[in-house]
């Protein structure tokens, strides 16, 4: 799994997750190393997340509250109109375009400037 960050002007280093995001892992490996400091740099923005059980478990939304995270409010079962997936679509599409696919996912950790290919 990877998690990323965008908004109109800016966005945050992608991270890569092995195995499965609970609401402790994504507030250590997310929300406090990522988003909080890139919420602290950017101040006018809000966070949007979806409703996955991670993200809205209370201990999640304790975090961000006492933080004084501004969180857009994401009805539940609403469409899917979150700007990062038209991100992750670009970048499955980069991917899979290669010349040489990855065979791994260390592979795809490897910055494109640093492995030789764009």
């Amino acid at each position: 799994m990877v998690w990323g960050g965008v908004s109109q002007h800016h966005r945050t280093e992608l991270v890569v997750i092995a195995g499965n995001l609970n609401a402790v892992r994504y507030r250590e490996d997310i929300l406090f190393p990522h988003v909080v400091p890139f919420l602290q740099a950017h101040p006018d923005m809000t966070l949007q997340h979806d409703n996955a059980t991670s993200h809205t478990a209370r201990s999640v939304r304790d975090f961000l509250q006492d933080r004084i995270v501004s969180v857009l409010p994401w009805p539940a079962k609403s469409p899917d109109l979150n700007p990062i997936e038209y991100v992750w679509d670009l970048l499955d599409r980069r991917v899979k375009a290669r010349a040489i696919p990855p065979e791994i996912s260390e592979n795809l950790q490897v910055p494109w400037w640093k492995s030789g290919r764009a």
